[in-house]
């Protein structure tokens, strides 16, 4: 599992999983914004050249959901000698999984997943577990939390 520009910065990998036919899943979670770099240049109240985005003239105009978020990853990947899928909600995750484990199976070469997000995420960071920065609040109550986790941890 990577971000955007981490999947951008090793994504040559894939064409050596392609070419010793090394069949494993990599899910991207895209925001198109550098979320780690703009995170860590919120200290310094910098906000300069921290995203990925452009208006992809090679965009397809019935994928307005990802219009503006520059790399056409799924190109990319297909490029590179391997399967790959997008997903814009939740629910379509599972069966994404699914299909990429059928197409390891059958092809035999890595399958990326890319997760779209909003355009700006925050994710908790910090320089040691116990100094975690959370910049959304925290599930405090089963209302709060994802559903995977509301059953049985708060409350």
């Amino acid at each position: 599992m990577s971000g955007d520009y981490d999947f951008q910065f090793m994504i040559e990998e894939l064409a050596v999983g392609a070419q010793f036919k090394l069949p494993y899943l990599h899910i991207v979670v895209n925001n198109s914004y550098l979320g780690l770099i703009r995170q860590a240049q919120r200290g310094f109240e910098m906000d300069y050249c921290v995203q990925l985005g452009f208006d992809n003239i090679n965009t397809p105009e019935e994928d307005v959901a990802v219009k503006g978020y520059g790399v056409d990853h799924l190109k990319v990947v297909e490029g590179l000698g391997c399967k790959a899928l997008r997903v814009y909600k939740q629910e379509e995750l599972a069966p994404a999984i699914k299909q990429a484990e059928a197409w390891m199976k059958e092809f035999q070469v890595p399958v990326v997943i890319e997760i779209i997000l909003e355009r700006v995420t925050n994710i908790a960071m910090g320089t040691e577990i116990n100094n975690i920065n959370e910049f959304e609040e925290l599930a405090v109550k089963k209302s709060d939390a994802p559903t995977a986790i509301a059953c049985s941890l708060l409350d």
